[in-house]
């Protein structure tokens, strides 16, 4: 829920090699996809409290909690989310939306109901910029629609048994060989009987 990725491109050295058919040589990087160096961490790092953590705490086996679903009550057109939105755009036809001007902190009733079903007809819905929206704000936007889950397999962040942190840094185990990238980053919890993801990035790779 709360991700911090510092794993930022570093510059590589460059060979030079020839073309077959006789053309002037070219530069090409030394680069494998996929296993870019971690860059050393600094101090002070402005995230620290929400670094992961494994706690000793054991939890009730999961159960079918009731839900309601709010994207029901939500306009069809979205019309209160998108009342003061400066800009919004699709990523593709199918998937993916971009809403800016939005303030996800002080959101109302109406809106959350928007934003529910925008994000289930959308897929996914990003909103950059987010001034002074906290974690906690983040779980009680989460807790209007719904019972959070509480990931059994990764870390949390300390005091915060709803979020799952993503972190990494130099002294991070490389699990490349045994998981995909894909994993080693976000892990979906779509086996719960009630799953819903919010994912906020905090440090992300600066291309």
């Amino acid at each position: 829920m709360a991700s911090s990725i510092v794993d930022l491109l570093v510059p590589q050295e460059a060979d030079v090699i020839s073309r077959n058919e006789g053309t002037s040589p070219r530069k090409a990087p030394k680069f494998t996809p996929g296993y870019t160096a971690v860059e050393e961490g600094t101090a002070g790092y402005e995230y620290e409290h929400l670094k992961p953590c494994f706690p000793d705490v054991t939890w009730p086996p999961l159960e079918e909690v009731p839900y309601s679903d709010k994207g029901l009550l939500g306009d069809p057109e979205y019309k209160d989310l998108l009342a003061e939105a400066t800009d919004v755009f699709d990523y593709t036809p199918k998937i993916g939306t971009e809403i800016h001007g939005v303030n996800l902190k002080t959101l109302t009733n109406t809106q959350k109901n928007d934003l529910a079903r925008l994000i289930s007809y959308r897929g996914v819905v990003f909103f950059r910029g987010q001034k002074g929206f906290q974690v906690e704000d983040q779980l009680e936007l989460g807790r209007y629609w719904g019972t959070l889950h509480k990931h059994a397999t990764t870390s949390v962040v300390k005091g915060l048994d709803e979020v799952h942190s993503v972190y990494y840094d130099k002294n991070t185990l490389d699990q490349r060989a045994l998981f995909a990238p894909s994993h080693l980053w976000h892990a979906d919890v779509s086996y719960p009987l009630n799953p819903l993801d919010l994912l906020s990035s905090l440090t992300v790779p600066q291309r």
